[in-house]
């Protein structure tokens, strides 16, 4: 992004080569930071600078940051050899790494004690063996014994790890089901302080150890509860799409019986959700019934159950208009094969008789629209197993987070700038004794919320815990940028600071953070506080979501509140285009007893 209080890149750029060619290299190190600092130009330029500043750094016996900008650039020979000696292991790990090579970069890590990046590694390198050894090393760690998320996570990497070298080892078997029980009551912590999205978290991971120990009771925990925590958030879409992945798996696991109660809870929750996909979904769940009722007669289950399963298909035919298939499974019901497995004749008869009432029944023509294609997708989880453990053992530490990113060409080049900035803002501070200044922290703070990325929240929230205002001022400000659930955590503390700047923000930050995963934390704000800007600002961030839940939510606020609340929800709710709020607006506006209420709804209406 462009930084204030810059002439044009022009002008600078030309200053920059003349410092070169008159030998005024530490004024035109200085330019040339400036230049890379506008992280929105055109590639061919911005690299051109960066290796004209690589030189200058060379020169000026920095290789260090030098380093840096080749590992940038995946200059690999030259960054690896910007990083001489034992102190610079982990950076030279690092490089590999970024190369894939992955035993160089694991032996590396491990010499530099960072045992959750010498563990990761070697499981990229499928060495199994010594990955198990190092995460079963971690198991005693000291600094786990307060982080019981964290623990789980290695218990977990450690069964994995060691099944990965023996299939049906004991041991492996034995730390599986110690990370299970880690992370249920890890789980239920995390729901009970609010903290749902690091709830999901630990689901996702139960679905992964369900995957792989093909363990169907762990599959189901793990889906039901993502499916839960997705609803409570009011992210449709996202649901439907576990649903589908759900159901897959037990058909793919003869578990029809669950199947065809999952085909029906997601037709239920697309009707309520005004989704056109229900009547699919039914139909669906009527086959998936009828086929289980015929598994029950196959394996000689009590008749009992697979007559309730094929009553549940004909709810479902019913449902949609399928009255043809209705008599077929009336008549099915009444016939000699239900009648041999004990059914009764009594039963049967009736069932016959119902049949006769459907004979010239048709089969409805009903538009049945499938969830689409593009979005059956079978999802990729992310190794979080990995991943957060990885967080923990870098602690907040800004560099190194920005050190993680730069090289990796998973993220934009933009990112990847923004993240070299924060690298050489902190390697720059250090030749001066400077890299604690509160005054480095907040520029720190102010680039890490540009990288936009989930990353970039950890080495904020430690900078939240520095004595200085000022600092913690720069790291809440920075999360305005950071559109995720977690961002909220510190928002929330920052809400209550006691400094005032700190706690203005708060707000401003929470002034922009308007996106659908953030209805539950905004509307927890809301009723939390006690500070009536806070709670205008929390209810206007909400009506900007757009979503059903919020329009709801604005209503609520509008009849139950007075005075400046209300107004807020009057303009948020006058602001909305949602077609779907426009018909719960109207349904209030027919029965609200309060005379003000009713006429500020039907003001909505008519568009005042």
């Amino acid at each position: 992004m462009a930084r204030g209080n810059f002439a044009s890149i022009e002008s600078v750029a030309s200053m920059a080569e003349a410092m070169v060619a008159q030998g005024r290299l530490a004024e035109a190190e200085v330019s040339y930071r400036e230049l890379i600092a506008q992280t929105h130009v055109v590639d061919y330029e911005y690299d051109d600078w960066l290796r004209a500043l690589a030189e200058i750094y060379s020169k000026l016996d920095r290789t260090k940051e030098a380093g840096f900008i080749y590992l940038y650039l995946h200059y690999f020979d030259l960054a690896r050899g910007a990083f001489p000696g034992d102190e610079n292991r982990a950076l030279r790990a690092r490089v590999a790494q970024v190369e894939k090579k992955w035993e160089e970069a694991a032996s590396l890590y491990e010499e530099a004690t960072l045992s959750v990046h010498a563990a990761v590694a070697w499981e990229k390198a499928s060495k199994h063996k010594e990955a198990a050894a190092l995460w079963e090393l971690l198991t005693a760690n000291a600094r786990l014994r307060d982080a019981p998320y964290e623990q789980a996570l290695v218990h977990f990497n450690v069964g994995m790890a060691l099944q990965a070298c023996e299939e049906g080892s004991q041991q492996a078997h034995k730390a599986l089901i110690a990370s299970q029980r880690f992370l249920e009551q890890v789980a239920d912590d995390f729901e009970t302080a609010g903290e749902r999205e690091r709830a999901f978290d630990c689901y996702q991971i139960l679905l992964k150890l369900g995957r792989e120990s093909g363990q169907y009771e762990n599959l189901a925990e793990g889906y039901l509860n993502c499916i839960r925590v997705l609803k409570d958030d009011g992210l449709k879409f996202y649901v439907l799409q576990y649903y589908e992945d759900f159901i897959s798996l037990s058909l793919e696991r003869n578990e029809l019986h669950a199947a065809s109660t999952l085909f029906q809870e997601a037709a239920d929750f697309s009707a309520r959700c005004g989704l056109p996909y229900d009547g699919n979904y039914q139909a669906q769940a009527a086959k998936s019934w009828t086929a289980c009722a015929r598994q029950y007669i196959s394996q000689g289950a009590p008749v009992e159950l697979a007559e309730n399963a094929l009553l549940a298909a004909i709810s479902c035919y019913s449902s949609v208009g399928d009255y043809k298939q209705v008599r077929a499974q009336f008549l099915s019901l009444g016939g000699s094969e239900f009648r041999e497995h004990g059914l009764g004749e009594k039963k049967c008869d009736r069932y016959r008789k119902i049949a006769a009432r459907y004979e010239n029944a048709a089969v409805g023509t009903e538009d049945m629209p499938e969830f689409p294609d593009y979005l059956k997708q079978q999802h990729a989880y992310a190794d979080i197993w990995f991943v957060d453990l990885l967080e923990w053992e870098l602690g907040g530490q800004a560099g190194a987070v920005g050190l993680s990113i730069l090289g990796d060409l998973r993220y934009p080049d933009a990112i990847r700038r923004r993240a070299l900035v924060v690298v050489l803002t902190l390697a720059d501070a250090a030749t001066r004794s400077e890299e604690t200044h509160p005054k480095t922290l907040e520029a720190v703070a102010e680039v890490l919320g540009e990288l936009q990325s989930y990353a970039a929240l950890c080495p904020l929230e430690k900078l939240y815990e520095h004595s200085d205002a000022a600092v913690r001022r720069a790291a809440v400000r920075a999360l305005r940028f950071l559109f995720f659930k977690r961002s909220f955590t510190m928002i929330r503390k920052a809400l209550v600071d006691v400094d005032s700047d700190v706690r203005e923000s708060a707000i401003e930050a929470l002034r922009g953070l308007h996106f659908p995963h953030a209805f539950n934390p905004l509307s927890r704000i809301y009723r939390e506080s006690e500070d009536p800007q806070v709670r205008s600002v929390a209810l206007s961030s909400i009506g900007k979501i757009q979503s059903i839940e919020s329009g709801e939510f604005l209503l609520s606020t509008l009849r139950q509140e007075e005075g400046e609340l209300r107004e807020v929800a009057i303009e948020a709710l006058g602001a909305m285009d949602n077609a779907d709020v426009r018909p719960i607006i109207r349904q209030y506006s027919q029965i609200e007893p309060n005379p003000a209420v009713r006429e500020a709804l039907r003001n909505l209406l008519a568009g005042v």
